[in-house]
């Protein structure tokens, strides 16, 4: 099977961080590299990172689609798999058996249906009619979170990567464009585990609020992160 590069864009992000490197370092098929790309951080997460054995990229605060780009410009894999630090995978054999589906089905890029590792029943519950929307659009208008995209290299490269502008939906920008050129679909294998910190730390009305507006108003062009404050990075304050 082809190798993977695992791409994390992190920005002080040693409270999850070590949560994704360990189910990343349990894994039972091993020909991947575990690439960091971190923007900036003032916490020991780049520490944390290099004592996994990853390899560290750095670059300037200016969110994960420039972040993304700079550990896909450092990586040696035929597969990018871009995750969110705040991620986990689900068991010993995910990587594996996600290589595989991919492979067999001829995919160009995929994503993951998901669980959440922690929060309440309400936003378990939100994740999950997250995975219906996922599942009824994938066909006509295909929603991939950028918290776990799989994707080959040469398609990324084709496209010229992520925008690294740092706006909202910039993943789905990522998939559309890919869309011109390869089949994308999701992955049965999973789900990947996410973290509900965004709905803990920005309110779980206020954020869902910003995705369906972001949503109606995705078709007009970019919205800014300073339009609702809505930034890249955690913080002491913000953990949990």
């Amino acid at each position: 099977m082809p190798k993977v590069s695992i791409v994390i864009p992190t920005l002080n992000e040693e409270a999850y961080l070590p949560g994704l490197l360990e189910t990343i370092a349990a894994q039972d098929w091993r020909d991947f590299e575990v690439i960091v790309s971190d923007a900036g951080s003032s916490d020991d997460t780049v520490h944390i990172a290099q004592q996994h054995g990853a390899k560290v990229v750095g670059g300037p605060k200016r969110g994960p689609g420039y972040g993304r780009n700079r550990g896909a410009e450092a990586a040696q894999g035929e597969l990018l798999l871009f995750l969110d630090a705040d991620v986990r995978l689900p068991s010993p054999d995910f990587l594996r058996k996600a290589v595989e589906e991919f492979e067999r089905r001829g995919l160009g890029a995929a994503g993951f249906y998901i669980r959440a590792w922690d929060g309440n029943l309400v936003h378990r519950f939100l994740f999950r009619f997250g995975n219906v929307l996922f599942w009824a659009t994938q066909r006509i208008d295909p929603h991939v979170p950028g918290w776990a995209i799989l994707v080959r290299r040469e398609l990324h490269e084709k496209i010229g990567g992520f925008d690294e502008t740092p706006a909202f939906r910039e993943d789905h920008d990522y998939i559309s464009r890919i869309r011109r050129h390869a089949k994308i679909g999701f992955l049965r294998t999973g789900p990947i585990l996410c973290s509900t910190r965004r709905f803990a730390t920005e309110g779980t009305l206020r954020t869902l609020a910003i995705y369906l507006y972001t949503e109606l108003a995705r078709p007009f062009g970019r919205i800014p992160y300073e339009r609702f404050r809505y930034k890249f990075g955690w913080t002491e304050k913000k953990k949990g």
